[in-house]
């Protein structure tokens, strides 16, 4: 004897089917960062004036002024560029300065002047001074442990001389792993 279909069986099989098409479409939205911007229409200002009819030229082969538009702008293209500002300046002296790092934690701190010198160690609580740098010029610097840095840059009295204080940080939106002194004088931390 052949068997009828069952109307309950098919509907719940073409759910089914319905429920794991609908999974897979929102999975491939959820990974794909989601549903594409939807623009909001810009309300355009009611006229109340009649449009009026242009007068015709009376120049040989002129053409009909193309109407200007003005461009629409979204706050966010309209925000200017940031550039970030410098952390100290020093007044380098014929192109040159003298750095002085002073390391005030209690781990070694590795650095190089990029260029200049191959990599060295800083002691714990101590301090070195590097003169003649010509600018610009950059160092790089990192805790032989690991440990997070904030530098502090600071211009001193006497010309084209920079003093660099490393002290222990946890906070890691402050830690950087290089100096860049300008030849201009602006000293960037990255």
């Amino acid at each position: 004897m052949i068997s009828q279909n069952n109307p309950l069986k098919i509907n719940l099989n073409w759910l089914g089917a319905l429920s794991a098409s609908l999974l897979v479409s929102l999975s491939t939205i959820a990974l794909a960062g989601g549903p594409p911007p939807q623009e909001k229409p810009t309300a355009q200002p009611a006229t109340t004036e009649p449009a009026t009819a242009q007068p015709a030229t009376t120049q040989p082969n002129a053409t009909p002024a193309a109407p200007q538009t003005t461009p629409q702008t979204t706050p966010q293209t309209m925000a200017p560029a940031r550039f970030p500002l410098p952390s100290a300046r020093v007044e380098p002296s014929e192109g040159v300065v003298t750095i002085k790092l002073v390391n005030t934690t209690n781990a070694v701190i590795s650095y190089q002047v990029v260029g200049d010198t191959q990599p060295r160690t800083l002691g714990e609580q101590s301090e070195i001074q590097l003169k003649g740098l010509k600018t610009p010029v950059t160092i790089t610097y990192q805790r032989e442990d690991g440990g997070l840095l904030m530098v502090r840059p600071q211009a001193t009295a006497t010309p084209g001389f920079l003093q660099v204080s490393f002290s222990a940080t946890t906070d890691l939106s402050v830690d950087t792993k290089s100096m860049n002194v300008q030849a201009e004088g602006g000293v960037f931390l990255n």
